[in-house]
């Protein structure tokens, strides 16, 4: 059928009215209809599509669109201009706003507004380019100085202030943030310029809080000059390309999102605004972000602001190499920056950001939510927003600022819930780099003022903190973190979870505590308790403690400090509680801890804590001052805790610091390993001669910390101990070399070997007393009681491993000397005596000791078989008493027969 020309016409007309209006010429501006089909540019809310091949010019302002499909090229013309769509996706083609080399100088505004529909599996009100498509956004306020800090400290009401570096480009009417001073993060002050004079900045409204603006100096413990600069940032906002949500984003929890898919162009953008972006509790949905790019060497984002954003700010996911540098973060929901989202992402360059005022994500709309606690834990760290928040460590960040956190973390190190694949990422042949960094400002959850309850310090709900390094354990990698700056900080400026870290020439200063958990070293710092800036009202840890440096807060004793070259100045006392350089109210872990070159200005060195229940244990705290710089004893000394087993005669009690000092000789940490792993688990104690009793840290690996040159049995508190000595580790260090202790250990088996790590067997000797003649490590296996006899020797520079195994060892020769000895030793019993005699009810054996050992006292009748066994245990040297038992024996003659390690006495007794 052949149609006429009037009805081919309707169909046409017909068919452009469902189908988007598609650019038919080359190098035509938006405004000329002869640019589009039948001559009409599109209207309102016309979908449009430009193909591949073609160039448009947008020199007008288009009504309100539907989506942009852009195959080909949309170029800004240079004029104020607003474009307003429900999607944009660059296809293949190219969004370009000014250029590297003549950037925009007009105002541009992109509002994102469509409903909320999953469009191309990207969701709502995106701006996404894929399949080779490129976005090119050059703002002339790439020029403005993106943020510096002020130059004097402002009262409350001013209106006025002082930069400390020129206001590059910044002009009258440009919006810009304060920064806070104080521990609230939400005394970030939005204002605008009125005036401009040099530095001098006249703005509105006028300040509603304080905001500190000095430098201070403190002189080191060596003589050198630091700084202390916790001047307010001042970051711009304005800029003359705004990419946004549409103003019913906040109601809607419906903000814009820039989606940067696999296989785009080269992506650069500066000098560019984002405004209401984000989609709160959507993954995947974020201010800007690139997702699962790979390698974007050339990709920057610079010189930008992000603010009032919904959902999270920059973010480099499944993707390498990019460049984030000058941007400034603004009151945005959840982290601000994420250099490495899953862990696999590295490479990505973070310098000299401004992220102020990371928020708290509103109840149920985390975008990853914990399976066991969707409602308060985020697998991705929601409930605590950070500045910075990344899932591997081989990114870049320099010079980047964090300006306050709502019940959150400055830069947070974090691999929770991260997938075990990405693991290996951790031990790249790379640097880590991270220098220059400050946090600031990062509050936690008051419960009754007390900022130390347990919502704020443990696990996936702790915040407050500076730095938060979680637990990496790859002994392989040494994490360096450099320069960093930490104040006014509501629970600590560090909370780290790991051993391989080095946190060096860094200042802390006003946080409620400066370091808790202790297993990093920490190399010349400066901290200071309280500085000259006073603003905002310090919080206090448990048990009422504040202004510390170092605090042991956490249980289970995983603390160890190793700390070189750190002043102390002003840990004064706020409150009735107690200030010190170091806290300590639990067990420092009992591997090799200490302080060196320690300098105390105005402070409390140290305080012992005994308040809480930890306080009630007999073992605890002890710190190794390695010089005596600490204490000031000016020698090396141990500071023990007021209860511990640790304590002997020639130790000082110092009252004010609730602290014995001790020589620090003879002190051995000693470490026990068990295998097969099934039976890692047991439970086992020390006793010492005394009796005292040293509770094990540890579970698969069993800590202990002991005196020297003294004598401890190992006891199995369950069935499966004695089993577990069939295969067993012992660990030891000393604080000094040559330190040595007997360790009596049960393990009824028959024969044992013990070598060293190295594989040298440690010699098997003949007695008890050729064990402790002995100059080395040494071995004896008394089969009568099933009980080893082990002097081990001690490092000074790392744990020393000894493994005992089964099977027998040659016996070495017999170590003692007799004539180095008096004749009453070599017998090692003396004065043995049984009364009264025949036996009653009060009879008891009477015996000495000349040096300790495992003791057996048994009755046998006259043909030698054993009546009853009345003790086997370990006792001290000394003279002893035991009470007998006789009941159930028939009258007749009987021996008591009291056995050691070397020598056996037998005494007649009767039963009448």
């Amino acid at each position: 059928m052949q149609l006429s020309i009037h009805t081919l016409k309707t169909i046409m007309i017909y068919a452009l009215m469902i189908c988007p209006i598609v650019l038919m010429c080359q190098g035509s501006n938006w405004s000329d209809p002869s640019t589009w089909p039948d001559d009409r540019v599109p209207r309102v809310r016309d979908n449009v599509e430009i193909p591949a091949g073609r160039t448009i010019y947008l020199d007008i302002s288009p009504p309100e669109l539907g989506a942009i499909n852009i195959r080909g090229e949309l170029i800004f013309a240079e004029t104020d201009l607003e474009l307003t769509a429900k999607t944009i996706v660059i296809n293949g083609g190219l969004l370009q706003i000014g250029t590297e080399d003549a950037p925009f100088e007009h105002r541009a505004t992109i509002t994102l507004n469509g409903p909320d529909e999953d469009l191309l599996g990207m969701g709502a009100r995106h701006l996404a380019v894929m399949s080779g498509g490129r976005l090119d956004l050059h703002g002339a306020s790439a020029n403005k100085r993106s943020w510096t800090q002020i130059s004097g400290s402002l009262a409350s009401g001013s209106s006025e202030l002082v930069l400390a570096e020129q206001p590059d480009n910044w002009a009258v009417g440009d919006e810009f943030v304060l920064a806070p001073s104080g521990y609230d993060p939400y005394e970030a002050e939005r204002l605008t310029i009125e005036e401009i004079n040099g530095n001098r900045i006249r703005f509105s409204p006028a300040l509603a809080y304080e905001h500190y603006g000095e430098i201070q100096n403190y002189t080191l413990g060596d003589g050198t000059i630091q700084e202390l600069d916790e001047r307010a940032e001042v970051g711009m906002l304005t800029r003359n390309i705004i990419i946004q949500g549409a103003e019913d984003s906040q109601d809607l929890r419906l903000g814009g999102h820039i989606m940067i898919m696999q296989g785009s162009g080269p992506i650069q953008v500066e000098g560019i605004g984002l405004r209401r972006m984000g989609q709160p509790g959507r993954a995947g949905r974020y201010s800007f972000h690139w997702h699962l790019c790979g390698d974007r060497t050339g990709d920057y984002v610079r010189d930008c602001s992000v603010y009032d954003g919904l959902q999270r700010g920059i973010v480099v996911h499944g993707t390498d190499n990019v460049r984030v540098e000058n941007n400034v973060g603004y009151n945005i929901q959840n982290h601000i920056f994420i250099p490495a989202e899953d862990g696999n992402e590295v490479g990505n360059y973070f310098i000299n950001n401004l992220a102020v005022l990371a928020r708290r994500v509103d109840e149920g709309f985390f975008a990853f939510p914990n399976s066991g606690k969707p409602d308060r834990v985020s697998d991705q760290a929601e409930h605590r927003p950070s500045g910075f928040w990344m899932r591997n460590l081989h990114n870049i960040l320099i010079g980047n600022h964090v300006a306050g956190a709502e019940r959150g973390v400055g830069f947070f190190f974090d691999r929770r819930a991260r997938h075990r694949d990405f693991r290996y990422f951790d031990a790249l042949d790379q640097p880590l780099i991270y220098q220059d960094n400050v946090a600031h400002s990062i509050s936690v959850t008051t419960v009754n003022n007390n900022a130390g309850s347990n919502v704020a310090m443990y696990a996936r709900v702790g915040h407050g903190f500076g730095i938060f390094i979680d637990d990496f354990q790859n002994e392989d990698v040494e994490l360096i973190f450099e320069d960093f700056v930490f104040y006014k900080c509501d629970m600590s400026g560090v909370w780290n979870e790991s051993d391989n870290v080095l946190i060096r020439n860094s200042v802390f200063a006003d946080n409620t505590s400066a370091f808790i958990s202790g297993s990093a070293r920490v190399e010349d710092a400066l901290v200071v308790g309280r500085s000259a800036n006073q603003l905002g009202e310090n919080r206090v840890l448990r048990h009422g403690h504040d202004r510390t440096g170092f605090y042991t807060i956490a249980q289970g004793g995983k603390k160890k400090p190793q700390m070189r070259n750190v002043s102390f100045f002003n840990m004064h006392e706020d409150t009735d509680s107690e200030a010190a350089a170091f806290i300590l109210d639990f067990k420092l872990e009992v591997k090799p801890n200490y302080v060196e070159d320690i300098y105390v200005e105005d402070s409390r060195p140290l305080w012992m804590e005994t308040r809480g229940a930890p306080g009630r244990s007999p073992d605890g705290a002890n710190l190794y001052d390695m010089d005596g710089s600490l204490t000031g004893y000016n020698e090396p000394v141990t500071v023990i805790w007021p209860t511990s087993p640790l304590l002997r005669d020639d130790c000082d009690f110092v009252e004010e610091w609730n602290a014995y000092i001790c020589p620090p000789d003879q002190f051995i940490d000693v470490q026990f390993d068990f295998d097969p792993s099934d039976v890692n688990r047991i439970d086992i104690d020390i006793e010492q001669e005394d009796g005292t009793i040293n509770y094990i840290n540890g579970q698969n690996n069993h800590y202990v910390r002991l005196r020297g040159k003294e004598d401890y049995r190992l006891q199995y508190n369950d069935e499966q101990g004695p089993q577990a000595a069939i295969d067993m580790g012992v660990a030891t260090y000393a604080l000094n070399p040559g330190d040595f202790a007997y360790l009596w250990i049960p393990y009824p088996f028959g024969g044992a070997t013990i070598q060293s790590e190295s594989g040298v067997a440690i010699p098997r000797v003949g007695s008890e007393l050729s064990v402790r003649n002995s100059d080395q490590a040494a071995y004896f296996i008394n089969r009568l009681t099933g009980w080893i006899l082990f002097k081990f020797e001690a490092d000074s520079e790392a744990f020393h491993w000894y493994r005992i195994r089964p099977g027998e060892s040659d016996e070495s020769p017999d170590l003692d000397d007799p004539g180095s000895l008096p004749p009453e030793e070599l017998g090692r019993l003396g004065n043995v005596s049984v009364f009264p005699n025949p036996i009653s009810e009060h009879t008891q054996l009477n015996y000495e000791l000349f040096a300790a050992a495992e003791v057996s006292v048994e009755i046998v009748d006259v043909l030698g078989r054993q009546m009853g066994i009345q003790f086997v245990g370990f006792r001290s040297a000394g003279d002893h008493r035991l009470p007998l038992e006789f009941e159930g024996l028939q009258p007749g003659v009987y021996s008591i027969r009291i056995s050691t390690g070397s020598q056996v006495v037998s005494l007649p007794i009767v039963k009448q």
